[in-house]
């Protein structure tokens, strides 16, 4: 039977703890970034440790290989994006300048009865001034929104850092993450560790199983459509398809560009593809995938989401449905989890 511990220790742990808060404060911007460099690292630890077993790689390699492949899995796709959309850039200026209509619409959609020609008559006063008039009054928005791409690039850069960090010395950190839980919650602490690391891996087999069918069933559709660089868009629908509306948004991007390009009827219809597979994903494939360790309900991954933006910035529309979901499995998992016997 254990003893209590004294006062004059327990006076020493409060101590410790006010000491660890004021020298984690400091970080306290970066929690989200910080957060979800552990995770990955987490997740990516077991694939590590196989490389370095079946090819020898020196550990330091290794945790830079597993830092440089969540990198790339971001960034890459990012710049790819960056530079198809500066690549067409000219054609469509040249379109702005010229004040022509920047959406034509193709002959038999046009003279559809009833909606063809109000759609046509409406889109065809969608002209460069139009645009330049609706960028300008909303000018601010637009410098917000940049702002918050170029933090979040930022955040992921901070996130790999903390992956090779935590990568080089994983058999040390696991140890005194062991210690330190167990000194919380005594004999059920590695319980609440090996809880926390499976409800973790049931929640990202669920982000990715569905992101990658989301993007490779869409993005089938952007070649199919003759979207420029198909591919990229491909990788981006993959990535942000871990949070509800994220596909939609790349598939808007790429409608849109279609559409303002020239080709109305192959955006309209990849359109009408996108929402469809994103509509049977969300509402059936991630239920299954994810399964009952992380039976959260819509309306809370959606106010995770919006709390997670404005707390976190950009990076915190990952991170809070993210901790939702862990949280919400960790809690089932510990009521199904049956009391270790008492000590004797």
């Amino acid at each position: 039977m254990s003893t209590p511990p004294s006062p004059r220790r327990r006076y020493g742990r409060l101590v410790l703890a006010v000491l660890f808060g004021f020298a984690l404060y400091p970080l306290s911007p970066y929690t989200a970034p910080l957060f979800m460099g552990a995770v990955l690292c987490a997740v990516g630890w077991h694939a590590q440790r196989r490389l370095e077993n079946a090819f020898h790689v020196p550990r330091v390699w290794a945790a830079l290989l597993h830092a440089l492949a969540w990198l790339a899995v971001i960034a890459l796709p990012t710049w790819l994006i960056i530079s198809t959309l500066i690549t067409n850039l000219s054609p469509m200026v040249a379109r702005w300048r010229s004040g022509k209509p920047l959406v034509t619409v193709p002959p038999r959609v046009a003279h559809t009865p009833v909606i063809g020609h109000w759609l046509a008559s409406r889109l065809h006063r969608l002209n460069g001034n139009v645009l330049i008039h609706y960028l300008g009054h909303h000018s601010d928005l637009i410098r917000s929104s940049l702002t918050h791409v170029w933090v979040f690039l930022f955040h992921i850069l901070i996130a790999s850092f903390v992956v090779f960090s935590l990568a080089l010395k994983g058999e040390t950190v696991a140890a005194e993450i062991n210690a330190l839980s167990q000194s919380l919650w005594g004999p059920r602490g590695s319980q609440v560790l090996a809880l926390a690391e499976r409800s973790a891996r049931s929640v990202m087999i669920g982000i990715i199983g569905v992101g990658v069918v989301e993007g490779v069933l869409i993005g089938g559709s952007y070649g199919l459509a003759g979207m420029p660089m198909w591919p990229s868009w491909l990788v981006a629908t993959v990535l942000l398809s871990a949070i509800p509306f994220g596909a939609g948004a790349i598939l808007a991007i790429v409608c849109g560009w279609l559409m303002l390009t020239g080709h109305f009827f192959a955006g309209l219809l990849t359109a009408i593809w996108g929402i469809a597979v994103i509509t049977g994903a969300d509402l059936a494939l991630r239920p299954l995938v994810t399964g009952k360790e992380s039976s959260v309900p819509f309306i809370g991954l959606l106010l995770s989401i919006l709390g997670g933006a404005k707390v976190f910035g950009l990076v915190g529309v990952i991170a809070g449905p993210f901790l939702l979901m862990l949280a919400t499995s960790l809690w089932q998992a510990w009521l199904r989890e049956p009391l270790p016997p008492p000590s004797a």
